[in-house]
């Protein structure tokens, strides 16, 4: 505590990143720019402009070799940092102009106690209601953790999604 003045790793305003948080922030984006499907990566605020995102658009026609039918996806990426001996939380969030979307949280749902912190949500249409499973991730870490989702899980998620494979 600095004077009156609460403040936390991922520094003391919640737009602007720094301490840790803007480490492990800076860390995912510089990976998501490297993925081959990546036509863009920058940082956005959030809906309510309280806090900070990752966005980086996919060209379509190169994301899980080209069956996303799609004409713009994304993935919207935040992670929340916690001292030692608290997991991090995070969510990788992809969004279609289709309607689809879906995605990877480690985080508890505000109004459903039955979701697993661990989890993975889908729907097909924004009127939809999204249906939630929990999940193991095979990574902890930042970076690996952004490669599982990237070359593994979103993958084989669209495949099964637009061509029926798994």
């Amino acid at each position: 505590m600095l004077g009156n003045a609460v403040v936390v790793d991922g520094g003391s305003s919640s737009v602007k990143l720094s301490g840790r948080r803007g480490r492990v922030m800076d860390q995912i984006r510089v990976n998501l720019q490297h993925y081959p499907a990546t036509a863009y990566t920058g940082y956005e605020k959030t809906r309510d402009g309280m806090d900070s995102k990752l966005v980086s658009n996919f060209n379509t026609d190169i994301l899980a070799d080209g069956v996303v039918a799609a004409e713009d996806a994304r993935i919207e990426v935040a992670w929340w940092t916690h001292p030692a001996g608290t997991a991090d939380q995070f969510k990788f969030h992809y969004i279609e102009s289709a309607g689809y979307d879906c995605g990877w949280h480690r985080q508890p749902h505000p109004d459903r106690d039955e979701i697993p912190f661990d989890h993975f949500q889908q729907r097909a249409d924004p009127e939809d209601e999204y249906q939630y499973q929990g999940v193991d991730f095979t990574e902890a870490e930042p970076v690996g953790l952004t490669w599982e989702i990237l070359e593994t899980r979103l993958p084989k998620i669209l495949r099964a999604r637009y061509t029926g494979d798994e």
